[in-house]
C-alpha cells in the first residue's frame, strides 16, 4: 500500500461524500444539533456523508483506524496509522445555503499526514496531495510564489471552544490588526477550504488556535506541499486540537510575530 493507492481512495471517498452534500444542499436543513458552541453544529447530512466515506475506506483496508468528527473512533484497528475525516467542513455555511463548504480526508502515519483530499462539491473542485507526489487542484500542480505582507490576504480559524473572555478578545484584536496592515483578514467558516485556497495562492497565510485536527489535517498537507511554510503544535492529541501558522515563505516571519505576540501558539 503506497501513497498513490491511498490517495486514490481518499479522492474517491471525498467525491462520493460530496455528491451526498449536493443532493441535499437545496433541501431544508434547518434541523441541526448544537455541540460545543453555537457555531459548532451538525446535521443528519454530516452523518450520511460520513457513513459513505467510512464504507469506502473500510472496503479499501479494514485494518486502518478511522476517526471522524461526528462518530469519533469507528474502526480501532491500528496504532500508528489512521484516517481523519470531516465529511462536511463548513456546516453553518451549508445550512444557510452558502456554497463555502467541503469534504476533508487525511491519512496519517506515525503522527505525520501523508496523503489528503479536499473536495468542494458546489464548485466541483478537487484538491489533493501526497508526500512524494505533490499538491494539486483538479490535476494541475500547485506551487505558491512570494508576496509582501501589505499585499497579502489572510484567513483565520478561531478556536473551537469558548475560551476565557480575555483570550477571545485577543483573537479578535489579532484579526483586526492583521486586517488593517494587509489586504485583509477573513473568517470564512471553513478551515479546510481556507487551506485549500492558500495552496492555490488565493490566500497568502492562515492561522488557527486549538482547531480540531479533522478540520485542518488535509488542508495543511495540501498547502505545505504547494510550497507554503508551516508551524504547528498538537496541543491535545486526545482531543485532536492543533494550533498552526502557515503562509508563503516570504511573510512567515512577520505573520508569526504578529500571531505570537497575541496568542502564543507555540
Amino acid at each position: 500500500m503506497n501513497n498513490s493507492e491511498i490517495l486514490e481512495v481518499a479522492i474517491k471517498a471525498s467525491v462520493e461524500a460530496g455528491k451526498i452534500l449536493m443532493q441535499n444542499f437545496e433541501k431544508n436543513n434547518s434541523s441541526f444539533n448544537i455541540k460545543e458552541s453555537l457555531r459548532d453544529i451538525s446535521t443528519e447530512i454530516d452523518t450520511m456523508a460520513e457513513d459513505t466515506i467510512i464504507k469506502i475506506l473500510k472496503k479499501f483496508d479494514d485494518e486502518i483506524t478511522i476517526y471522524t468528527e461526528e462518530q469519533g473512533l469507528v474502526n480501532d484497528k491500528s496504532k500508528n496509522k489512521y484516517w481523519i475525516i470531516d465529511a462536511l467542513d463548513g456546516t453553518v455555511n451549508y445550512i444557510n445555503k452558502i456554497p463555502f463548504f467541503c469534504v476533508s480526508i487525511a491519512f496519517v502515519k506515525d503522527d505525520k499526514v501523508e496523503t489528503s483530499a479536499i473536495f468542494v462539491p458546489y464548485f466541483n473542485d478537487l484538491y489533493f496531495a501526497a508526500r512524494g507526489i505533490g499538491s494539486f487542484k483538479n490535476h494541475q500542480a500547485l506551487k505558491v510564489g512570494d508576496c509582501n505582507f501589505s499585499d497579502s490576504l489572510f484567513a483565520v480559524s478561531f478556536s473551537g471552544k469558548n475560551h476565557e473572555p480575555e483570550m477571545r478578545k485577543k483573537e479578535f484584536e489579532l484579526l483586526g490588526e492583521v486586517n488593517d496592515s494587509s489586504r485583509g483578514c477573513l473568517r470564512t467558516g471553513s478551515a479546510a477550504l481556507n487551506l485549500a485556497l492558500l495552496a492555490e495562492g488565493s490566500f497568502d497565510g492562515s492561522w488557527g488556535k486549538a482547531n480540531k485536527y479533522w478540520d485542518i489535517a488535509a488542508g495543511l498537507l495540501i498547502a505545505e506541499l504547494a510550497g507554503n511554510k508551516l508551524k504547528k503544535k498538537m496541543i491535545s492529541k486526545d482531543n485532536f486540537l492543533c494550533s498552526f501558522i502557515i503562509s508563503k515563505p516570504s511573510i512567515l516571519k512577520e505573520i508569526t510575530n504578529k500571531v505570537q505576540s497575541k496568542l502564543k501558539l507555540f
